[in-house]
C-alpha cells in the first residue's frame, strides 16, 4: 500500500495548482482579446462568453485558496466543478473538431471558432484545427492531473475537520485506529503513575542492584520519581 500523502504537501500542491490555472487564465484572456481584436465583431459572441468562463475560473481558484488557508474542504466544491466542466468542454471540442477534420468540413471550423467574417483558406484552417486539438487535450490531460490533487486535498481536508472535531468520521478508515487497553499491573511491568518502582521487569531489577521479587514493597508515585 502506498504511503499516504501528508496534508502539508498536498497544500503544496494545490497551491502551486492554483498558480498554473490563474498563469493559464491570463493567457487565455489574452488570446480571447487578441482573437477579438484581428476577427473583429463576428469573434464578439465567443469573446464574451470566454472572458465570463475566464472570471468564473478565476473566483473558483479563489475560493480554492480560501479553503487551503481555512482548511475548509466545502469551499473546494466550485473549485472541483469548475475543473470537471472545463474537461467536459475540452474533450467535446476535440472530439467535434476532430470530425469536422476527417469529412473536411473546413467552413464548421471556422465557424466553430467565431471567425466567418475573415477569409482563411483551407489549409490554414486545418492547422488552426490541429493546433486547436493539440491544445486542448494537453489542456485537458494537465486539469485531469490538476482534478486528482484537488479531489486527494478535499478529501484530506475533510478527514483533518473530522480529526480536528475530536471523531473520526465515515470516511475514516477505521482499520487504521488501535484502541490500547489498560496497561498490566503484575511483576514484569511497571511505572510510576502505578506506584511500582520504575524498573519494567525482573531481569532489569536484578541488572539494576535492586532485588524485585514479591516482598519488595511497592514505591509511590513519589518515591518512583527518584529512580
Amino acid at each position: 500500500m502506498a504511503a499516504p500523502i501528508p496534508c502539508s504537501n498536498l497544500k503544496t500542491a494545490g497551491i502551486v495548482v492554483a498558480v498554473v490555472e490563474v498563469v493559464l487564465c491570463i493567457l487565455a484572456a489574452w488570446g480571447l482579446s487578441s482573437n477579438f481584436v484581428r476577427f473583429g465583431g463576428s469573434y464578439f459572441i465567443w469573446w464574451l462568453i470566454g472572458i465570463i468562463s475566464v472570471v468564473i475560473l478565476l473566483l473558483a481558484i479563489a475560493l480554492m485558496l480560501y479553503a487551503i488557508c481555512r482548511e475548509n474542504s466545502r469551499w473546494m466544491i466550485p473549485h472541483l466543478s469548475a475543473q470537471i466542466f472545463l474537461i467536459l468542454f475540452l474533450v467535446v471540442v476535440v472530439i467535434i473538431v476532430t470530425f469536422l477534420l476527417i469529412f473536411q468540413a473546413y467552413r464548421g471550423i471556422r465557424n466553430l471558432l467565431g471567425i466567418t467574417d475573415y477569409y482563411m483558406n483551407n489549409d490554414s484552417t486545418v492547422v488552426l484545427g490541429v493546433l486547436l486539438i493539440v491544445i486542448n487535450l494537453v489542456v485537458a490531460i494537465l486539469e485531469c492531473f490538476f482534478l486528482f490533487i484537488c479531489w486527494k486535498l478535499y478529501k484530506q481536508l475533510q478527514q483533518y475537520e473530522a480529526l480536528r472535531k475530536g471523531y473520526p468520521s465515515d470516511n475514516l478508515k477505521r482499520s487504521h485506529w488501535t484502541t490500547v487497553g489498560k496497561w498490566p499491573v503484575d511483576d514484569k511491568h511497571g511505572s510510576p503513575d502505578m506506584g511500582h518502582l520504575y524498573l519494567y521487569n525482573q531481569e532489569n531489577a536484578e541488572n539494576s542492584g535492586y532485588g524485585y521479587n514479591d516482598e519488595t514493597p511497592l514505591y509511590s508515585n513519589q518515591q518512583s520519581r527518584r529512580f
